[in-house]
């Protein structure tokens, strides 16, 4: 008999009680802090019934909560199981799950975690909030399955695990251990040996021993390996240390060809089973601890050397004597392990927190700037990704002319048929939304295989799609409409469309940010009085994850920390929502390119958009009168660009229902 929703929490509650722990809570995140997730780490939608890709969720005595952004909340409110209430992350008054526990409990209530499930740098947060002494929390330097007890934030085995063991109804699947296949440099664009030595380049410069990767993307950036892990990302569980001297991976060692082996062991790459990580970094923390007693034997000497050399000198002297201190000092507060925000507490527990600097993973930025191998790899596979798309919106106007019944899921499946055929094709980039009428509303809508809608000629209809290529990574969304669309629906898809101009047209200095841009594609939209609860942008992998940070364009302060840089791949995608009857949003990719202009004022150099995304926009949803004619303008450009690529390929093919489709969408306004 399948455990419900109340059955999951009381046992939860148990467990609790055992572990003297007030509060539980539950990351979507697995302990590399990833977006989409393995079937066997999806413990927060297990327990809630809500399979959205973010959120947390809280558990006391009394009360269980779920947060998640407005790009779930209809989603939440459909799907949380009973016994669980929905928090709006974002709304005006609504505090965030660390700010609800700090309000919520007593002043001695104990709040239990899987260490491995939350960046270090989440955690600090949450002890600062709750007044506890973090030395006492972190002061363990080992991994254990047992709970650890600080003051207040306990770190404890996973009880979700626990409880998801007794389901045999619906059992935890098992990690994969499928096959980990290298990217040729004919496709990645650099070779390991020379990323390996960018990092460590970078690591003397700081001054820094090593960095530790943990987050899957960073890791197959770095060796120039893929994997099927996780569903719709090209990556697999790994984590690696990289020194000045040394590079060990840590993976599912049953996963390696030989051949994988030899390439690794060639780069000077040692291997390591994945659980192997956690004794390595105890012995890299006992090393670390004898190095910076070494440090300060060796500093005592040369302050007692400095006091004899200093006697009978001129302040002069003393002032530059201190202003050496300082360096020295500064040299100092960079001789530690580096490690990414994202990184988990339970590695922090291993180092120890004296012995890390957490900051935005530089590898992190190495790999969001393309090489121009990948950058010439994006623009094809955005042209075969286009083809398929096309093809799949002909036939799709086709068939719902004949009156034949097509339902979102089904649809979809075409869609990735069409996709199939494209060369270079590895699978989906993420889980098509196909969603029509008021299920295009629900931001992230994902069709059931059993009871999903039938796609009608009277309803907008919105998909949202993307692919995986050898060659690059692909994210699209059109919004069309196979009847006579409402006044309404026409007024704000040209809104939404003005949005998308206007980010796309911008030309802009260097360092500015995606938080600095958000307003040019909310504009048109705020001058009606809409908006949408998402962001604007998202970076985009290289035969990557389809989310990559760190760059994107939104309201999330995050964004102003982060200049966009040329070199990068953006996703454009403005949208509105009406609640419960339609959603649209216009999606495509960008490279952000090096722009000439007339002056160059404080010689910053210039920067735009190339936009890359070879799928027309449904230009009978467009209220022209609204257009300005620089708009109208780009939209038969861009129109043109899609025409002269795009229609050789289907000629080639020799799709003639998707050539004409092609002629009709792409005539002039």
């Amino acid at each position: 008999m399948a455990l419900s929703s109340m059955d999951k929490l009381n046992s939860i509650r148990v467990l609790m009680k055992e572990h003297k722990i007030d509060a539980y809570v539950v990351p979507s995140e697995d302990a590399h802090a990833s977006e989409y997730l393995a079937p066997c780490d999806n413990r927060r939608a297990y327990l809630t019934g809500f399979t959205g890709s973010a959120g947390c969720a809280v558990i006391t005595f009394d009360q269980a909560w779920c947060w998640t952004d407005g790009r779930y909340w209809l989603q939440a409110e459909k799907q949380l199981g009973e016994g669980w209430r929905l928090k709006k992350s974002g709304l005006p008054g609504t505090p965030t799950w660390s700010q609800w526990l700090v309000q919520s409990l007593s002043s001695t209530a104990r709040i239990g975690i899987d260490p491995t499930l939350i960046p270090y740098s989440e955690a600090e947060s949450l002890m600062t909030s709750l007044s506890i002494d973090n030395s006492s929390s972190l002061r363990e330097n080992t991994q254990d399955a047992g709970e650890v007890i600080g003051d207040r934030l306990v770190s404890t085995p996973n009880l979700v695990d626990k409880v998801w063991e007794t389901d045999t109804c619906f059992p935890r699947p098992a990690y994969s251990s499928k096959p980990i296949f290298q990217l040729s440099e004919s496709f990645a664009g650099e070779a390991l040996s020379s990323k390996l030595a960018r990092i460590r380049d970078r690591l003397k410069k700081i001054g820094s021993p090593g960095i530790v990767v943990s987050t899957l993307d960073e890791a197959a950036w770095v060796f120039n390996l893929r994997g099927s892990d996780i569903p719709y990302n090209p990556v697999f569980f790994a984590y690696a240390l990289i020194t000045t001297e040394e590079c060990t991976l840590f993976l599912n060692l049953s996963s390696l060809s030989d051949g994988i082996r030899t390439y690794l062991h060639s780069n000077g790459v040692a291997v390591l089973n994945y659980d192997r990580i956690w004794t390595s970094l105890q012995h890299w923390q006992a090393n670390l601890v004898l190095m910076g007693q070494g440090k300060k034997h060796r500093r005592k000497e040369k302050e007692h050397e400095d006091v004899r050399q200093k006697e009978g000198r001129t302040d002069t002297v003393k002032a530059t004597a201190a202003t050496d201190e300082d360096k020295e000092e500064k040299l100092e507060k960079t001789n530690k392990v580096l490690i990414g925000t994202k990184t988990s507490w339970a590695v922090v527990r291993c180092l120890g927190p004296k012995n890390v600097l957490v900051r935005r993973s530089f590898i992190e930025d190495f790999k969001a700037r393309k090489n121009v191998v990948e950058l010439e790899g994006f623009r094809r596979c955005h042209i075969r990704d286009g083809v398929a798309v096309i093809r799949y919106l002909a036939w799709l106007e086709q068939v719902l002319k004949n009156d034949e019944e097509w339902s979102e899921y089904d649809a979809a499946q075409v869609l990735e048929k069409f996709r199939k055929q494209g060369e270079y094709f590895m699978g989906l980039s993420f889980e098509t939304i196909s969603s029509t009428g008021p299920n295009g509303a629900i931001i992230h809508y994902a069709a059931p295989a059993q009871g999903s809608s039938i796609i009608r000629q009277d309803q907008m209809y919105l998909c949202d799609s993307g692919a995986q290529y050898l060659d690059g990574t692909t994210d699209v969304t059109r919004t069309v409409h196979f009847g006579q669309p409402t006044l309404e629906q026409k007024r704000a898809f040209t809104r939404v469309l003005q949005g998308h101009i206007g980010i796309d047209t911008i030309i802009f200095p260097r360092g500015t940010t995606g938080y600095v841009l958000d307003v040019l594609a909310r504009r048109p939209l705020w001058s009606d009085g809409l908006d949408y609860r998402h962001s604007t942008s998202h970076g985009v992998g290289s035969f990557l994850n389809v989310h990559e940070g760190p760059q994107g364009v939104g309201q999330r302060p995050a964004f102003n920390q982060v200049a966009l840089e040329e070199g990068m791949v953006i996703s454009n995608e403005p949208g509105y929502y009406k609640d419960g009857e339609w959603g649209i949003r216009i999606e495509g990719l960008d490279i952000i390119e090096r722009r000439e202009t007339r002056e160059n004022f404080g010689n910053k150099g210039w920067l735009g958009f190339e936009r890359i995304t070879m799928v027309p926009i449904q230009t009978s949803l467009i209220e022209v009168s609204l257009l300005s004619a620089e708009e109208r303008a780009w939209i038969n450009g861009y129109h043109e660009d899609i025409y002269s690529k795009v229609f050789p390929e289907l000629k080639k093919i020799g799709d003639f229902c998707a050539i004409a489709w092609l002629d009709a969408a792409c005539k002039i306004i």
